[in-house]
């Protein structure tokens, strides 16, 4: 690598030469790891929604919680750069994000970020050729950038999961609105609906990411 090589030009080679397009060549990898565990993945999945259901029922019988109006799973930016895959999962009564009563679980998607976090350890060793004009803080830059991209991912794993989520003894039995729905985001920011209820998604979601 040049060392007359501004930074700007050698961002615009990292870039190119080993960042841009490589996500693709990850999809395989998580297929794979999807198939080979995919009992395991979706029962946890399922788990963490047993545990809030659990939760959320418990806090409606003292009284502290409300029918429930939204489930929000949200993307957590700090974990990525933990290199952990952490969502958090909360469920909101009627006064939504002013819902006193926290109610909420974890839940882990390495499956699909393992590789993002594999290629990222890859960068920190190529950047060397760069003469320190390539830093650790633009490939954590770079990390979280990419990281959408594998939320998406988690997203669509989500979405397909949902149906087995509404057929739980635990979502039955918890206290619920007609209107209830499911969103997946960053936390507390923009987010995309996993289930909307048929009549009225649109009026409950309004404003939502705005």
């Amino acid at each position: 690598m040049s060392t007359l090589m501004d930074k700007q030009a050698a961002m615009r080679d990292f870039l190119q030469n080993h960042v841009l397009d490589r996500w693709q060549y990850d999809l395989i990898e998580i297929d794979q790891r999807y198939n080979a565990k995919k009992d395991y993945i979706e029962s946890s999945f399922c788990y963490a929604f047993d545990e809030l259901w659990t939760q959320a029922f418990m806090q409606q019988q003292q009284g502290s919680k409300g029918e429930i109006h939204t489930i929000y799973v949200s993307y957590l930016r700090t974990s990525i750069m933990e290199n952990r895959a952490t969502y958090r999962i909360d469920a909101y009564d009627e006064n939504w994000f002013l819902d006193r009563t926290e109610c909420s679980v974890l839940w882990d998607a390495d499956f699909i970020f393992a590789p993002l976090f594999r290629r990222m350890e890859e960068l920190e060793k190529i950047k060397s050729a760069y003469a320190r004009k390539i830093t650790s803080m633009d490939i954590e830059r770079i990390k979280q950038m990419e990281a959408i991209k594998y939320h998406l991912l988690a997203v669509e794993f989500m979405r397909s999961i949902v149906p087995v989520l509404l057929e739980s003894p635990g979502y039955r039995k918890m206290t619920k609105s007609p209107k209830i729905c499911l969103l997946a985001g960053e936390y507390r920011d923009q987010c995309e609906v996993l289930y909307p209820n048929p009549d009225s998604a649109n009026e409950e979601t309004s404003g939502v990411g705005a």
